[in-house]
């Protein structure tokens, strides 16, 4: 993923960024793999990951990632987990120590540019790093006032949705909060920059990829959808374990689990997809229904979208095929109806606008419009 020569960043190149994750480098990349690559483009980035329990207490140590600009940071800390959720305070002051250890060891003359946290539970001061600019960027659901107090220390709030921005309503001191969308990345940008590949032929095939291990993916929703449409392909792409809500799925004959691939190939085996498919229930933890970032990868194909209710593109139908409600008899219909009417749906003109909405949410683009509101707090 490159941001192109002629897009001009005020504030975000040649900066030492600090991006705080709560998921490690190896993980199925999300979010913050991607943006950690995009901005690795123009600035030198820390990815700093989740607490191990492999080092000694207290060490902090820096790899090599593989990706140009980008150090993988590993560490351990000396300050006991069970102090969060037991005393607060000298959790707060003691993990704040560490933060600044961090920051010291990361940034030019002692303390990074930028300090990037989507972590809403580790670090309750984000001004504890020492960073001159923070943004705090939370991409989950907030289940509690601590993690929403996080903000007051950061110089931008940020998140993809307005559900997850009301979670700091009524506090004072607030810094400025934005909206800005998932994003995708340059396998799906590639992908949504090409015309609609012709429909092969066959049975109706139906994707869906990501963590399927995830527990906000209605599982049930998924089943019955399955064996009411025996005549449809469901093909699905991501890690699984038996844990999964689509674990009972993988002996079901209409269903094909591909495992984990690269992008490049999730993207190529997309676009021989007709239709994706989005079922998610409520979660505290991980989905309050607002926004969902495949949402952008699918768009990426120009093919329909079949989903569960949620708060983005509701009204929109072209868009999103999205349920009036997630009751299974009311979903099953109208999947079966949205089926039905795939030649109408992916035809050119709604197909070219899916892909137009994706285009809007690279990566790229949403660092610049990152850049732009850094800039303005600068001004």
């Amino acid at each position: 993923m490159t941001l192109s020569d002629d897009t001009s960043l005020k504030w975000l190149t040649g900066r030492c960024i600090l991006l705080v994750s709560p998921q490690p480098w190896d993980h199925l990349p999300i979010s913050k793999h991607h943006y950690a690559e995009a901005l690795a483009e123009r600035n030198t980035v820390a990815f700093l990951q989740p607490p191990v329990s492999t080092l000694k207490p207290g060490t902090v140590v820096a790899t090599e990632s593989g990706i140009n600009g980008i150090s993988l940071i590993s560490w351990t800390p000396f300050t006991p987990k069970i102090l969060r959720f037991h005393a607060y305070g000298l959790y707060k002051w003691f993990i704040g120590r560490e933060a600044r250890q961090i920051g010291k060891a990361i940034g030019v003359d002692g303390k990074p540019d930028l300090l990037w946290c989507f972590d809403f539970n580790t670090f309750p001061d984000l001004r504890a790093f020492g960073a001159t600019r923070v943004i705090y960027h939370p991409v989950d659901p907030l289940s509690d006032h601590k993690q929403a107090r996080i903000g007051k220390t950061a110089d931008l709030i940020l998140s993809v949705s307005n559900r997850i921005l009301t979670s700091f309503d009524g506090m004072l001191d607030l810094p400025p909060r934005h909206l800005v969308n998932h994003g995708i990345g340059s396998a799906f940008t590639n992908l949504a920059r090409s015309p609609a590949f012709p429909r092969k032929d066959g049975p109706i095939r139906c994707g869906y990829f990501g963590n399927m291990d995830r527990a906000v993916i209605d599982g049930n929703l998924i089943a019955a959808t399955v064996a009411a449409q025996n005549g449809v392909e469901f093909h699905f792409w991501g890690p699984i374990t038996k844990i999964s809500p689509l674990a009972p799925l993988r002996s079901a004959p209409n269903c094909i689990f591909h495992g984990t691939v690269p992008k490049d190939a999730l993207a190529r085996a997309a676009a021989d997809m007709d239709c994706f498919l989005v079922a998610y229930r409520a979660d505290a933890r991980e989905s309050d229904l607002s926004n969902a970032h495949k949402l952008l990868e699918y768009f990426a194909t120009g093919r329909t979208v079949i989903a569960t209710p949620m708060d983005c593109y509701r009204d929109d139908p072209e868009l999103l095929a999205m349920s009036s409600s997630s009751d299974l008899e009311t979903f099953i219909t109208h999947v079966a109806e949205t089926f039905a009417s795939l030649s109408t749906l992916n035809a050119d003109t709604p197909a070219a606008r899916r892909k137009a909405v994706a285009l809007e949410h690279t990566y790229e683009r949403n660092i610049a419009r990152i850049d732009a509101l850094l800039a303005v707090r600068d001004a």
